[in-house]
C-alpha cells in the first residue's frame, strides 16, 4: 500500500468508523504522528503573519482597535460556533460516536487548534484594517461599470430577478442565513478545521482560506474597489438604486440590510474603525467563504457537501437581493475560490507542492 493510501484509509476510519472511545483515541493518536505534510504549515504560517505584519505596521492604530474587538468576539461567540457546527459535523462524519470524536480532538489537538483560531482573527483583524482602507488607496471607481455589466448579462437590473417572487418568507430565509448562519458556518468551519489541521484536507482548507483573505478580500477588493447598489445613490451619485431602497423598505426582515448600511455608512464618513466596518462590494466575501466551505464540505462527505452548495446558492441570491452586491461580484468570487481551492490540492491530493508552498512532494508514495 502506498503512503497515500494508507493516510487517505487512516482518514476515512477516524471520519466515518470512530465506533468506540478506544478506536478513536487510537486513530487520532496516529492522526497526530502519521501525516507527511512537509513545511506547507510552516510556509502558511510565515504567508498570514506577513499579511498581518503588513496591516499592523501602515495602519497600527486601526489594526490594534481591530484585533481587540474581535478578539473580544472570538471569547464570548467562539466555543458558540464552534458546538454549533462541530455537532452536526461529528455525527455527519461519525455518527456511532459523534461526543467522542469531538472529545478526542479537543484533547489530541486542542492547543494546535488555538493557535490556529488566534491567526484567523488576527488574519480577520488585518482583512478589516485592509478594508477600511481601500478607497484611500484607490478611491471608488469601479460601480458603474459593474452594474451596467450585471443588466447587460441578465437583460435587467440582477435586483429586480431577485425580487420578482418577493415575500415577507424569502425575506426572512435571506435575513436568517446572509446577516446570520453565514458568520455561524465561517467561524464554525474554521475552528473545526482548526481541530484536525494536522491532516491534508483540513489544512488544505485552512490554506485556501487564507489565500482567500489575501486575494479576494484584498488584493482583488482594493483592484475593483466599489460600493455596491446599496450605497450607489449616496457614494456614486444618482438615483439609480432608489427603487431597490424602496423595495427593501415594504419588509419588515430587511430591517438589517438597512440598519447595518447605514451603519458602515456611518463609519466610512468618519473615518471610524469599528466592528465588521470597511464598504468593499468586488469580489464578494460573503459568496467566496460560502464557496470555499462548499468545496471543503464536499470532501468530508456528499450530503455535506449537497448542503454546503445549497446553502452558496442562497448566500448567491442574498447577495443580489439585499442589494450588497452586483452579481457579477458573486461571479467572481465563485471563479477565483475554484481557482485557488485547485492550487491548493496538492496538499490534501498527495501530488508535488509548487509555487508558495514548497518545493518538495507532501506525500511521496513508497511501496
Amino acid at each position: 500500500m502506498t503512503f497515500r493510501g494508507a493516510i487517505v484509509e487512516l482518514s476515512g476510519d477516524l471520519l466515518e468508523n470512530a465506533s468506540s472511545p478506544d478506536r478513536a483515541r487510537w486513530q487520532l493518536g496516529r492522526l497526530v504522528r502519521s501525516p507527511e505534510l512537509g513545511n506547507v504549515p510552516q510556509k502558511l504560517f510565515g504567508l498570514c503573519l506577513v499579511y498581518i505584519t503588513v496591516a499592523a505596521l501602515i495602519w497600527p492604530s486601526a489594526y490594534s482597535a481591530m484585533t481587540e474587538m474581535y478578539l473580544l468576539r472570538l471569547f464570548v461567540f467562539g466555543p458558540l460556533s464552534f458546538l454549533a457546527v462541530a455537532i452536526p459535523m461529528a455525527i455527519a462524519l461519525s455518527p456511532k460516536a459523534p461526543v467522542t470524536f469531538i472529545a478526542m480532538s479537543i484533547r489530541t489537538n486542542g492547543l494546535r487548534a488555538a493557535i490556529v483560531v488566534i491567526m484567523f482573527m488576527l488574519m480577520l483583524s488585518a482583512f478589516t484594517t485592509y478594508k477600511v482602507n481601500i478607497p484611500d488607496v484607490v478611491p471608488f471607481y469601479c460601480d458603474k461599470a459593474l452594474a451596467d455589466f450585471g443588466e447587460l448579462l441578465h437583460g435587467q437590473a440582477p435586483w429586480r430577478i431577485a425580487h420578482a417572487f418577493d415575500s415577507d418568507l424569502l425575506a426572512t430565509i435571506v435575513a436568517m442565513t446572509y446577516a446570520r448562519l453565514w458568520f455561524l458556518e465561517w467561524f464554525g468551519l474554521v475552528f473545526f478545521a482548526a481541530l484536525l489541521a494536522n491532516q491534508p484536507v483540513h489544512l488544505r482548507y485552512l490554506a485556501a482560506m487564507a489565500l482567500v483573505f489575501m486575494v479576494v478580500g484584498t488584493v482583488m477588493a482594493t483592484l475593483f474597489s466599489s460600493v455596491g447598489p446599496i450605497f450607489y445613490n449616496e457614494l456614486v451619485g444618482g438615483d439609480r438604486y432608489a427603487e431597490l431602497l424602496d423595495v427593501l423598505k415594504q419588509r419588515p426582515s430587511n430591517e438589517h440590510v438597512l440598519s447595518y448600511s447605514s451603519y458602515l455608512l456611518a463609519t466610512y464618513r468618519n473615518d471610524m474603525p469599528a466592528l465588521g466596518s470597511g464598504i468593499s462590494a468586488m469580489p464578494s466575501m460573503h459568496m467566496a467563504v460560502a464557496t470555499l466551505n462548499a468545496f471543503y464540505l464536499g470532501r468530508l462527505n456528499r450530503w455535506l457537501g449537497i448542503a454546503g452548495w445549497a446553502f452558496a446558492i442562497v448566500i448567491l441570491f442574498g447577495s443580489v437581493y439585499t442589494g450588497w452586491h452586483y452579481a457579477a461580484d458573486g461571479y467572481v468570487s465563485m471563479l477565483i475560490v475554484a481557482l485557488i481551492w485547485r492550487r491548493t490540492a496538492s496538499i490534501s491530493d498527495g501530488k508535488r507542492v509548487t509555487g508558495a508552498w514548497s518545493s518538495k512532494p507532501v506525500a511521496e508514495t513508497a511501496s
